[in-house]
């Protein structure tokens, strides 16, 4: 693999690995804003996987004589796009599309456009944090982890990868 593509390919496999673990933290409590980095990064990341999809021959990527996508990469693919939306659906009804806030007056609450919906205690604030970041994290690691498997397929329409290539008959 050249150095451009698995220079990308492995910051975006550990960036999806540091935000799943931020997702996963979010089902104990713990909401983690230093994930908001990632979202920049993402705006630097995804205009190079381009870059690198720009770079691959049309006629390669659907041809099977450049070397076929695997089968679980293409599932993948669809479930991760699939994740992110369930993932904003079913978080957001569990804070019924609100944000928790703390207004000035040091009451937690629901806030929903100008409508506060509920005062929140402290556990109940902590836990409707950790909700809005899991919808945060949860697309960034859908974000991240399409870009692995773009570079993957890169790769794999490209480069050496074709000469290991099984080419079926139909």
């Amino acid at each position: 693999m050249p150095a451009p593509l698995r220079i990308l390919y492995l910051i975006s496999l550990l960036s999806t690995i540091i935000c799943g673990s931020v997702y996963i933290a979010t089902f104990f409590g713990y909401a983690d804003l230093s994930v908001i980095w990632f979202v920049l990064f993402l705006f630097i990341l995804w205009p190079m996987v381009v870059w690198q999809w720009r770079r691959v021959p049309r006629c390669n990527l659907v041809s099977e004589i450049f070397g076929q996508v695997p089968l679980w990469m293409k599932i993948t693919t669809v479930a991760l796009i699939l994740f992110i939306f369930i993932n904003y659906l079913v978080n957001s009804s569990l804070i019924y599309g609100a944000q928790p806030i703390k207004l000035d007056d040091e009451r937690l609450v629901l806030r929903k456009g100008e409508l506060i919906l509920r005062v929140l205690t402290p556990g109940e604030y902590a836990w409707a944090q950790a909700v809005q970041m899991r919808i945060l994290a949860g697309h960034l690691v859908a974000f991240y982890g399409l870009a692995v498997i773009a570079l993957r397929a890169f790769w794999i329409k490209t480069g050496p990868a074709m000469a290991d290539a099984k080419v079926t008959g139909n």
